[in-house]
């Protein structure tokens, strides 16, 4: 049975139940959940468009991967020390660490995007960046144990309205990096506050 809107009991107390845990979260857990949920979805669709795609990722995509793999657990960390542990200094520290971490995550896409457009070179594992200079010993042991089969860096696989996922990558780091400074500010300004029994700007 469904209502006018077509949606179902089910999907109205759902709908009903998480609006209700959302309004129990404070705004350094919404902006870590949404952390969470936005660096899972992004890992997601980066290995599914590997798997279902063929994209194979470079050096660099997969150094991005990497700060979204950080920034999941960071988020996942505190929202545990929040939520099990009641600890709201957990989740100002958590949403501090996680702009450090998008704040990474968004120069690696820069620098990668800049690759892209040949800015600037890519690293000299990274194929078809190409040495800087003398290859060394240390050189080719690094390079053995890299990928074998990675595209070079400047190869652009996939792009929508002209931006490849380096570029969306960088916009979407870069915009939940402000977030996640924003909710720590916000989040030291209630600490100290409370500590020094400041009053509410």
């Amino acid at each position: 049975m469904t209502n006018r809107n077509g949606a179902t009991p089910e999907t109205i107390t759902y709908i009903v139940v998480m609006h209700s845990a959302l309004k129990e979260l404070s705004f350094s857990e919404r902006v870590l959940a949404l952390a969470f949920a936005v660096s899972g979805a992004l890992l997601a669709l980066a290995h599914l468009s590997e798997r279902l795609l063929g994209l194979v990722p470079c050096v660099l995509c997969l150094d991005q991967r990497e700060a979204h793999w950080a920034a999941l657990g960071v988020a996942a960390a505190g929202l545990i020390a929040a939520r099990l542990f009641k600890s709201r200094l957990g989740a100002a520290a958590a949403v501090g660490a996680a702009a450090l971490v998008y704040a990474v995550s968004a120069g690696l896409s820069f620098y990668h995007t800049g690759v892209e457009y040949e800015f600037w070179p890519g690293p000299a594992l990274c194929a078809g960046g190409g040495p800087a200079g003398p290859i060394s010993i240390e050189d080719i042991g690094a390079a053995l144990d890299g990928p074998v089969d990675a595209p070079a860096c400047d190869d652009v696989q996939w792009s929508f309205l002209g931006v490849s996922m380096a570029g969306y990558n960088l916009l979407i780091s870069a915009a939940l990096f402000a977030l996640t400074l924003g909710a720590a500010l916000a989040e030291t300004r209630r600490v100290r506050r409370v500590r020094f029994g400041e009053k509410p700007t």
